[in-house]
């Protein structure tokens, strides 16, 4: 009631002021019209006066309406609050890009060290994983022929020989725990690209958070039927690798 009760107040309002300034012409015109050349007010018509006062009616229609409407948003916002809480995922869409020196981890993952121009600070880092693909965790182990062989570790010595001493420059796709999953280049060649071709990379398990590009699915077919890398031994899913035996990088502890 109170807000029904403001704005027909000011309503009322802009209504007398109107009227008040359309009479005072009009009185002008009655006592010194003799005396003035009205050819000018020949176009403002008594029409355009009521179209004026109808305008200012109109013009409180639609924002009656939508601050009606706002509470009702206001519910709605409230209601999907948890839903939209349970996602903690920010995806970005305007390809913010970082470009650096890589110190490898993993055979996924490096910090990214970024030079700044700030005496005081050496560099900015970004903990970078590659979006879209997995590999064996650093203490991982695959085996050939009943031959185990360091997986984990010949994944991560991998990564290095490919982005040592290299500008490695990283579009973002995704940060979820402080990791920015990232599309990585070194020469314009992605590394991803790269690493499913050869048999270091494997496509990510959660494909419904973390979906891989088509060809990346069709790179790693490739190196499967090639019995490239992993893919010429056994080896556990990285993802549940993890879980059963967990997260401890001696590479980055």
């Amino acid at each position: 009631m109170r807000f029904f009760s403001k704005n027909t107040k000011i309503s009322g309002f802009k209504l007398i002021v109107i009227v008040y300034i359309v009479g005072s012409i009009l009185w002008g015109i009655n006592q010194y019209g003799d005396k003035m050349d009205l050819s000018v007010f020949e176009i403002f018509k008594m029409q355009d006066i009521k179209d004026v006062v109808n305008m200012h009616f109109e013009e409180r229609k639609p924002q009656e309406k939508r601050q009606l409407s706002e509470p009702i948003a206001e519910q709605k916002f409230i209601e999907n609050k948890q839903a939209l809480n349970q996602n903690d995922r920010v995806f970005l869409h305007n390809a913010v890009t970082f470009k650096g020196m890589a110190s490898v981890t993993s055979g996924v993952t490096f910090r990214l060290l970024t030079p700044v121009a700030a005496s005081w600070r050496k560099h900015i880092t970004h903990n970078i994983h590659l979006y879209g693909v997995d590999t064996c965790a650093p203490r991982q182990k695959a085996k050939l022929n009943n031959q185990v062989w360091p997986c984990g570790v010949v994944t991560t010595a991998w990564l290095v020989t490919k982005t040592l001493g290299k500008h490695v420059s990283c579009q973002q796709a995704i940060v979820h725990n402080g990791i920015h999953y990232a599309q990585c280049f070194v020469d314009g060649v992605d590394l991803a690209q790269l690493g499913l071709a050869e048999g270091m990379m494997i496509v990510t398990k959660d494909q419904r958070n973390f979906p891989s590009p088509a060809d990346y699915k069709s790179l790693q077919l490739a190196a499967q039927k090639a019995q490239k890398g992993l893919w010429s031994s056994e080896f556990q899913q990285p993802e549940d690798w993890r879980r059963d035996n967990g997260t401890y990088n001696p590479i980055d502890p």
